[in-house]
């Protein structure tokens, strides 16, 4: 199966139809942004794209535009708390996809025997729209990593480096804060190994060496090639940058769980190489592969906990 987009995204003032028709219920206080059936804020938050959401009982909290946020999914939408400005909630649509079309993209993917058995499950997932800086550095942290260690480097690297935005949460910092940065400072930040990845490519970017815009605006291919001449950045880091911070929807980036779902899945359990399962995703799902990434994931996880 190789997915067309449709163009199915709603009337061209449907961001703005949305923003106003947000509601705020006490000046500073509460946002509340409609949303779309499937949209699962929770799935799309949990579900490996960023490291710096905390998710429970009370909704998620993290830091948006430099600023901390709760966020907690309702029957009328997405309440926000922390930020009532019209281009910071702009903004949020934006980075969260709300206005993803998933019901038609669920509709493509369940033309696919695997997804249609497991998207019951993973429905509602949405790809984020993150900012590339941030996206980048915790994804080279994110290498040969778990997520409780790459949780505690981000904080530190936060807290050693950004600035303080609430009591315990500082916003991450920037390529010049790093750039800057002793090896030893960074090691204090438990990035091992990674360390000097990090403060070179921060000094790329300063230099512009590095164009972070220049990715977003080549195709697929080259901005794949920028990527992986970055040091710390392989295969994996390179799709997932490009996938969760550049809307390159064709990229498929691979780890553990999603090898072992598609060689289980797909292929009765034969191996396969990464790049094998690359081209395999490329050709069966098209500029869909990045979503059915995502529910592939989530699904093998799920039963991999047993839930």
């Amino acid at each position: 199966m190789v997915a067309s987009d449709s163009g199915e995204r709603g009337p061209l003032d449907l961001v703005t139809m949305a923003l106003r028709s947000a509601r705020i219920d006490s000046p500073g206080g509460i946002a509340l942004l409609p949303v779309r059936p499937p949209y699962h804020l929770y799935r799309t938050l949990g579900c490996g794209q960023a490291f710096r959401w905390r998710i429970n009982v009370a909704g998620a909290t993290g830091v948006f535009r430099g600023k901390p946020v709760r966020l907690s999914q309702t029957s009328d939408g997405i309440a926000c708390e922390g930020l009532t400005d019209e281009s910071a909630l702009h903004d949020l649509r934006h980075y969260l996809g709300l206005d993803e079309p998933l019901e038609s993209i669920e509709g493509v993917l369940r033309q696919d025997p695997v997804l249609e058995r497991v998207l019951p499950a993973t429905s509602g997932l949405a790809l984020l729209h993150q900012e590339p800086w941030e996206c980048l550095i915790s994804f080279i942290i994110s290498a040969f990593n778990n997520i409780p260690k790459i949780e505690l480097s981000l904080h530190r690297l936060g807290r050693q480096f950004g600035e303080q935005v609430d009591e315990g949460v500082w916003a991450f910092p920037s390529p010049e804060q790093i750039a800057g940065a002793s090896l030893r400072d960074l090691r204090r930040c438990a990035l091992g190994y990674r360390g000097p990845y990090v403060r070179e490519v921060s000094r790329r970017v300063v230099s512009g060496d590095l164009d972070l815009q220049a990715v977003e605006r080549a195709e697929y291919p080259a901005a794949r090639r920028i990527l992986l001449a970055l040091p710390g950045v392989g295969e994996k880091v390179a799709d997932c940058v490009l996938l969760f911070a550049h809307a390159k929807g064709e990229a498929f980036p691979v780890d553990v769980w999603v090898k072992r779902a598609v060689e289980r899945w797909y292929f009765g359990g034969r191996r396969k190489t990464e790049r094998q399962i690359r081209e395999f995703a490329h050709q069966r799902f098209g500029p869909l592969a990045g979503y059915a990434q995502q529910h592939l994931f989530h699904a093998i996880r799920r039963r991999r906990k047993g839930e």
